[in-house]
This record gives C-alpha cells, sequence and structure tokens, in this order.
C-alpha cells in the first residue's frame, strides 16, 4: 500500500513509546523548513516521528512542491486513505500511543483522518497538534468562488475539465471531482464543525500575523468553547510558518502537553 508514497522516518536506537505522523499543508511536501524542524526537534526531545509527503497521485513525489501546471485528478480520498496507511504502518512498528500534527490544510486532513476511524483507531491517538489549520467550510467556498470570479461551483461536475482557481494555483487545469473533493466536498467536514464534536486531546495553534488563514482563531474560538477537548493558542508576532523565533514559542506548547 505504500509502496508509491514516500515520508521521512525519524526514531531513536531504542524507539520511544510513541510517534508523530507530521503532515505538510497545501501542494507542500515532508522537507519545508517548519515540518524539518518539528521532527529534529521532537527527535531533540526523545520522541520519534513519520513526516509524510501526500502522492497527490505522483509516485513517489518529490520534496517539491506540487506544481500548477499538471493535470490535477487528485482526491482529498486519496489524501486520507495515504495518512490511513502512514498510520497502519505506524501500529505495525509497535508504537503504543499515535500523536498528529498537521499544518494548515494538513490540519483539515489530519482531523477529517481522525474523524473516520473507528473508536478503537481513536483511541490510539493520543494528541492532535492543528497549526494554523485551514478552516473555510463548504458554503466558505461558494460564496468566495461566486464573489471573486462569478462562479457557481455547485454547478461544477465530476466529469468536467475546468480552468480555475485551484490550491494557490491561477488558472489551472483541474477535473471536475478533483475540484469538487477539496471544495464542495459533503464527504469531509469542516475543522470548525470537527472541533465542536472531537475526543482527542486536540490543540489549536495560530498565528497573529497569518495572512492565509487570517480567520482561523477567530471562528475557532467560537467552537471550541463548546468543547472542553480542546485548547487554542495564538503566537504573537508568527506569520503562517512560524518562520525565526516563533518556531521555538510553537515547539514549547507542544513539548508542555507531552510532559
Amino acid at each position: 500500500k505504500l509502496n508509491h508514497l514516500n515520508a521521512y522516518y525519524l526514531s531513536h536506537d531504542v524507539k520511544s513509546e510513541s510517534v508523530f505522523i507530521i503532515l505538510h499543508g497545501t501542494r507542500g511536501h515532508k522537507n519545508l523548513q517548519l515540518i524539518s524542524m518539528l521532527r529534529e526537534s521532537l527527535h531533540d526531545n526523545g520522541f520519534d516521528s513519520i513526516s509524510i509527503n501526500l502522492s497527490y497521485g505522483i509516485k513517489n513525489r518529490e520534496d517539491d512542491f506540487l506544481p500548477c501546471d499538471i493535470d490535477h485528478r487528485h482526491l482529498v480520498s486519496d489524501s486520507l486513505d495515504e495518512i490511513k496507511g502512514w498510520y497502519d504502518h505506524s501500529k505495525k512498528l509497535g508504537y503504543k500511543k499515535i500523536h498528529l500534527i498537521g499544518h494548515s490544510r494538513g490540519g483539515l486532513d489530519i482531523i477529517n483522518f481522525y474523524e473516520q476511524l473507528n473508536k478503537s483507531d481513536k483511541a490510539i491517538i493520543d494528541l492532535i497538534f492543528l497549526l494554523a489549520p485551514s478552516s473555510d467550510n463548504h458554503q466558505d467556498h461558494v460564496k468566495t468562488y461566486m464573489e471573486e470570479y462569478q462562479i457557481d461551483i455547485k454547478n461544477i461536475k465530476d466529469n468536467d475539465i475546468i480552468r480555475i482557481n485551484f490550491l494557490g494555483c491561477e488558472n489551472a487545469k483541474v477535473h471536475g471531482n478533483s475540484f469538487k473533493s477539496y471544495y464542495h466536498n459533503l464527504d469531509t467536514i469542516s475543522t470548525i464543525d470537527a472541533l465542536k464534536i472531537i475526543r482527542a486531546n486536540t490543540h489549536v495553534i495560530t498565528a497573529s500575523d497569518d495572512n492565509i488563514v487570517p480567520l482561523t482563531h477567530e471562528k475557532v474560538e467560537r467552537s471550541s468553547n463548546m468543547n472542553e477537548n480542546v485548547k487554542l493558542y495564538s503566537i504573537d508576532g508568527a506569520d503562517h510558518f512560524f518562520r525565526d523565533l516563533y518556531f521555538d514559542d510553537l515547539l514549547e506548547i507542544i513539548l508542555d502537553k507531552l510532559d
């Protein structure tokens, strides 16, 4: 199942009891600065990790941003299946507990993966960290495309091939079912709706100077009041990627929950 996928497994001579599965954001990869710093810092503090590359339908996809100028056929459901593959692999490696970290759209993927697990698989997941997660829902996407591009995305058919702004790519060539899986997918749950019901200990860490998902903190604040399993933090001065010294603040929050 994992033959065409790749990940970076960083472990100690004596494996830690728990392992982190770390997931990048939109069109990203496992060697982005934030992801590599997370795994190295966790390793320095005694924790093993698997940082994964979503394939987006590309065999053994390289550590580079997914190009915009491809034929986009990839589906969110495939990404969730891949996360499950790495989760099953982690269990086979003998870890007793699995922690999840997702950045940006990776946070949305992680929380959807978790919500689709059965009860016994959920029980192994101890902690979830969502770093500046995407927070728009289906209605937000419909509204944005109507206002900015005068396109009613509800009318897009699965077998359409369209030119449209997609995952940060301008005028990308996208198959209708691929577009809908990201922007109008009734089988997935929005981050905000998931946080209302999630049973795992979930820590949402946002950045005050985030210009990619600037509304996430405010939206989570409203929803997390309903769920004692969700804790919300904001790192003052940080951007969407928690660059520079703000990474230390991010790491401190994560390590604090592991004590």
